[in-house]
């Protein structure tokens, strides 16, 4: 949406008209006949008591999100705070792979491990989306975790979502779920450390950095998570997890490197870039 609506307002701006964004936003509301100036009116209305500290947060560079308290992802509202990174629409790519491989399932039923779940968008859109879906959902920062157990009460997915707190793959062990989990899907910090200083002051001023840096070479993440999934994975089950731009041979080298995975597979965004490596776990060796 947000393309389209820069590409109008620049086509304006391009045509030297007086006041491009009030021509963009009149085009907006005829196409949506009015929808856009009521919905406008009313939202507005309803902030106009916290407009100053609406201001405020906005002088001081905090992201629409944490200010609001709420964004979107896989078409649904999930409560958004500090706590946990924003959640990305290139994400969504991740999750609609883990959601076509659930489908591809002969089983009636999917255990998915969600490893590092943040504001928990990916578990809760998976098993939202996918109602044969039961997901572990994991993270290190207790504040993340209790975010994501509201995010998943918000859609009633407390039987579905099942929440755990501790660094990776710990707090998983011993409960029974070693070799046993279809898919294992994951958003892991791919941020090299001496490229954090790059970011946009919006990012790197107010969202956890526990969940950016991603260690001198930016796969510090990569290399647990593709040993340490293999214990929970079924044999043929599935790793899939987002990398950086650019990061794929890497990647790919280190599931080679383990020697447990088979297919490894490259998924790609709509700009051809490859953002999503899946590996299907082969057979374990006793």
């Amino acid at each position: 949406m947000f393309s389209g609506f820069h590409q109008t307002y620049n086509a304006f701006v391009q045509a030297g008209l007086e006041n491009p964004l009030e021509e963009t936003l009149t085009l907006l509301d005829f196409l949506t006949n009015g929808a856009f100036s009521q919905m406008a009116a009313v939202a507005l209305h309803e902030n106009q008591a916290n407009l100053p500290q609406i201001l405020e947060k906005r002088r001081q560079g905090m992201p629409w999100e944490y200010v609001l308290g709420r964004t979107y992802f896989m078409g649904l509202a999930l409560t958004c705070t500090p706590a946990a990174l924003i959640p990305r629409r290139e994400t969504e790519l991740l999750v609609k792979t883990v959601l076509a491989a659930v489908a591809q399932l002969d089983q009636g039923s999917a255990m998915i491990i969600d490893m590092g779940t943040g504001s928990g968008n990916i578990a809760v859109s998976v098993a939202f989306h996918e109602p044969n879906a039961h997901v572990l959902a994991s993270d290190v920062s207790a504040e993340a975790v209790a975010l994501a157990r509201q995010n998943a009460a918000r859609y009633q997915l407390q039987d579905r979502v099942s929440l755990f707190c501790g660094d990776l793959f710990t707090p998983l062990q011993n409960l029974g779920y070693e070799g046993k989990v279809d898919i294992v899907v994951c958003n892991p910090p791919y941020i090299p450390t001496a490229s954090l200083g790059k970011l946009a002051a919006e990012i790197i001023d107010f969202e956890p950095v526990v969940a950016l840096d991603a260690g001198p070479y930016g796969i510090n993440i990569y290399r647990r998570l593709v040993s340490d999934a293999l214990l929970f994975l079924k044999p043929g089950g599935l790793l899939a997890f987002e990398i950086g731009a650019g990061q794929e041979k890497i990647a790919e080298r280190l599931l080679q490197k383990t020697g447990g995975y088979g297919t490894i597979s490259f998924v790609r965004d709509e700009n051809g870039v490859i953002r999503v490596i899946t590996a299907v776990s082969r057979p374990q060796l006793l």
